[in-house]
């Protein structure tokens, strides 16, 4: 045995050098890359080394609350587990009531995944939750925290092709613990920027994504509604461009911002025109 390797082996624990070179022969290994039109069910993805699934135009929506930081677990205990459970919880909730291939929470945030031909339906699962979320959430939490903390919310949306599997272990008894699915592509990462760009009670999407909704009334206008009825000269555009070439941040030169929520007289039928088009 050399020296180098003698050094090598002395460098960790007992253990590591095996599992770093068990894991570097996977590395050098060749890939297995299966394509599909659509995403697998959740927990469908194998636990298998070098076995990935290729899925295009996949759309991730991706909402979290803004400056939890400035929840404190010591001094706001039951005010920042409430607003957890509210935000976190209803979304969660919300996304699989509209279908959402796949969900994930990440901290305060949750990322919720559809195929590509579900790209109405992601919008109407994120129009939803930010009219609760503008409309419940806020005035909610702000009464509860009679302005101890300044909260709010971030929205964004993109869509593009990923690659996914589970990476991870199965710990001692067998059990599923220590492993989860890995997203690997642009999708997630931009709406999480797009998201962090938002203010509260805006939606910014991707124009990709905007690219592959549709052209008719029900995504691109409002219902005209005002105080004390309908009035067709307040039917406007919703959706507002916004450039984003400067800020290095995005692989898209424009975005589009949606301020709109749901409306009291006209949300349901606006809901259900948008969820037949796909």
């Amino acid at each position: 045995m050399t020296e180098e390797v003698k050094v090598m082996q002395n460098k960790y624990p007992e253990g590591i050098d095996e599992l770093i070179g068990e894991r570097t022969r996977v590395f050098q290994g060749s890939n297995s890359i299966t394509n599909r039109n659509t995403l697998l069910d959740d927990g469908a993805y194998p636990l298998a080394d070098n076995q990935w699934f290729k899925v295009p135009n996949v759309i991730c929506l991706f909402v979290d609350i803004r400056n939890s930081t400035g929840l404190s677990a010591t001094t706001h205990d039951h005010s920042t587990a409430s607003i957890y459970e509210l935000f976190t919880g209803t979304a969660v909730r919300m996304f699989h009531h509209f279908g959402a291939r796949y969900i994930d929470i990440k901290g305060d945030g949750v990322f919720a995944l559809f195929n590509s031909n579900e790209v109405h339906r992601a919008l109407v699962a994120a129009v939803s939750f930010k009219t609760f979320a503008a409309e419940n959430f806020l005035p909610l939490v702000r009464r509860k925290l009679n302005g101890a903390v300044d909260i709010g919310f971030h929205m964004g949306i993109d869509q593009k092709t990923v690659l996914v599997k589970q990476l991870g272990i199965r710990d001692a008894e067998g059990r599923d613990r220590r492993k989860n699915e890995v997203w690997a592509g642009k999708p997630i990462n931009m709406a999480v920027k797009l998201a962090a760009r938002s203010k509260d009670g805006e939606l910014l999407i991707s124009e990709r994504y905007y690219n592959s909704l549709a052209k008719n009334d029900y995504v691109q206008k409002t219902c005209g509604c005002v105080i004390g009825g309908h009035d067709q000269d307040a039917v406007v555009d919703i959706w507002k461009v916004v450039d984003v070439s400067q800020e290095n941040l995005f692989d898209f030169n424009t975005a589009y911002i949606m301020h709109n929520h749901w409306c009291v007289t006209h949300g349901k039928e606006w809901a259900n025109g948008i969820l037949a088009l796909d």
